[in-house]
């Protein structure tokens, strides 16, 4: 796993490194041409501080008293004489013994070579005087370097402090960063709580945002998990209490029909106990799952497959069930979740409409929506619990009613997962429900 500080310190530092070699090279390529510049406008300065040929004691004078100054500096003063008698071929004077370099016949700068080494030379020719100013390459070069390396020297001096200063100015940015990792690191493993976000650069208060809404998420999760469960323990508490009770009236039972009517009584509670359970299982599963398969189906194939599972319930109660509309619609969907959405939505329709009532299903398609409705003639939901009835464990009716209150969450969870819409209202011709699911695109 690779450090962000570290990865940031290091690209400072290789940056800041390549910028001031980079700002070396010019600097150094800059001074040795202005100490060349310089060197090369001394030579003129010697050149031109050349008296006369009239006084050439004085400049012999001269020449003995900065030889050897010159000679340090690598220059060498030659002068030749125009005037008759004495105009010759050899100079008149020479700062430096044994140097024979050749006279230049045309003012200005020259290069020359002398026994292998590099001379420049500057030439000054004058009516009655030739000057000549040479000065050793090599001892230009080392001037000129040294010149070049001097300025180079800030550069040198600052590059280890800028690096320094790199990695405290790196450490102190991401402090923030790293007292948010120490509060976690430091923190309950049940703790939930927001993450700090003061300080923290606007760049990462986006992931920190993030990572307080997953824990929120997560809060809401565990806390809907554990009102889930609570619930659940109150809800089974009643029916196992019921069973309990029927058992013990069945130990006490004296006559076969009284048997008969007590092992009804029990038979009746455990169903209603195994579906609360399946309820249960069935809520506990769709509040877990967070994916489901989706293909190509077709909604009212869907829906009258349900319809005929419910027909012998709805007969033996002598409730008249049956399609009133079946338009062809294809919705992407997870088939086995719809058939539990519409089961629930019958098995609640059967439930509370009153024996010989009449329930009518529909899928229509309008404006490229596809709607499910069942509508019923049962006693309705009061208009103030309607809202309310999406809730777990809520019952609409009187407590004695044999629903869960399970029932409609599901099929708001599976609604909900499936990109579908849940409307429940009171028919408004007369008494009754109307539960429509709406899908609101179609394959």
């Amino acid at each position: 796993m690779r450090s962000l500080k570290n990865q940031l310190i290091v690209w400072l530092i290789v940056l800041l490194a390549a910028v001031g070699l980079l700002a070396g090279g010019i600097s150094y390529f800059i001074a040795r041409n202005a100490a060349n510049e310089f060197l090369d406008h001394q030579l003129i300065l010697i050149a031109d501080s050349v008296h006369t040929g009239s006084q050439l004691r004085s400049m012999q004078a001269k020449f003995l008293a900065d030889s050897i100054a010159d000679q340090e500096n690598g220059f060498v003063i030659q002068v030749w004489n125009e005037e008759e008698p004495i105009r010759s071929k050899e100079p008149v004077r020479s700062s430096r013994p044994n140097f024979d370099l050749p006279r230049i016949y045309i003012t200005g700068y020259s290069d020359a070579v002398l026994r292998g080494e590099k001379w420049r030379v500057y030439t000054l020719i004058y009516p009655d005087r030739t000057v000549q100013v040479s000065q050793s390459d090599n001892v230009r070069r080392d001037i000129a370097t040294n010149a070049a390396l001097t300025a180079l020297l800030p550069i040198v001096g600052l590059l280890p402090l800028s690096w320094i200063l790199v990695v405290i100015g790196v450490s102190r940015i991401l402090k923030p960063l790293s007292d948010v990792t120490d509060a976690v690191t430091k923190r309950d493993a049940s703790s939930l709580t927001p993450l700090p976000g003061e300080g923290i650069p606007i760049e990462v208060l986006p992931l920190i945002s993030e990572m307080n809404g997953l824990l929120c998420r997560i809060r809401e999760t565990i806390e809907s998990q554990r009102h889930f469960v609570m619930d659940a323990a109150h809800e089974l508490r009643t029916p196992l209490t019921a069973l309990q009770l029927q058992i013990e009236n069945l130990s006490q039972s004296n006559s076969p029909n009284d048997l008969d009517a007590r092992v009804g009584e029990l038979r009746s509670g455990m169903l209603r106990a195994t579906h609360l359970v399946e309820q249960l299982l069935k809520m506990a599963r769709y509040g877990a799952e967070s994916q489901s398969v989706r293909l190509k189906v077709n909604l009212g194939d869907i829906v009258k497959t349900c319809i005929a599972d419910f027909i012998p319930i709805a007969e033996k109660r002598g409730i008249d069930l049956g399609m009133t509309r079946d338009e062809t619609a294809f919705i992407w969907a997870n088939a086995d979740e719809l058939r539990i959405l519409f089961d629930n939505l019958l098995d609640n329709a059967i439930r509370y409409t009153p024996e010989s009532g009449q329930i009518d299903v529909s899928v229509v398609v309008a404006e490229d929506k596809a709607i499910v409705s069942v509508v019923d003639n049962g006693p309705g939901i009061p208009e103030p619990l309607l809202p309310r009835v999406f809730d777990r464990f809520f019952r609409a009716g009187n407590s004695d009613s044999e629903g869960s209150g399970i029932g409609l969450a599901i099929v708001s969870a599976i609604a909900n997962r499936e990109s579908a819409e849940v409307k429940l209202s009171n028919r408004p011709d007369r008494t009754g429900l109307i539960a429509e699911v709406i899908f609101n695109s179609l394959a």
